[in-house]
């Protein structure tokens, strides 16, 4: 019986704990940048191709949707993850702000040896 009771209460500890280590689970910055960055591609990627209706002016949803999944999908993550960690860094905004400067400067770099390329 005391057996049973300690095995319970092993496995009750356990499940707490492995609940607040999901909750507190972020993306590290270095990845939530890469993960950023491919995520403002996607959303002008989405503006370029053109809908059913051939207009090009807004954002194709449908586009957007599959990009976004993509990218997921490439960087091995979950929406609800990356959902997490955006709100993570909402809430920290410190890291945030960091993070969205190796973001510019990742799209910076990309913008010069695109202009590099096209000056060949």
């Amino acid at each position: 019986m005391t057996r049973a009771i300690l095995l319970m209460t092993v496995l009750v500890a356990g499940l707490f704990t492995s609940c607040a280590e999901k909750q507190e689970r972020h993306l590290p910055r270095e990845q939530m940048v890469k993960v950023m960055t491919d995520i403002y591609l996607a959303e002008v990627y989405s503006s370029v191709v053109s809908d059913t209706t051939g207009t090009s002016s807004n954002k194709n949803m449908d586009s957007l949707a599959t990009y976004y999944k993509t990218v997921l999908h490439h960087h091995g993550i979950t929406l609800d993850e990356f959902s997490h960690s955006l709100r993570w860094y909402s809430d920290n905004p410190t890291e945030l702000d960091s993070a969205y400067m190796n973001v510019l400067t990742q799209l910076s770099t990309m913008e010069g040896l695109a202009n590099a390329d096209a000056g060949q």
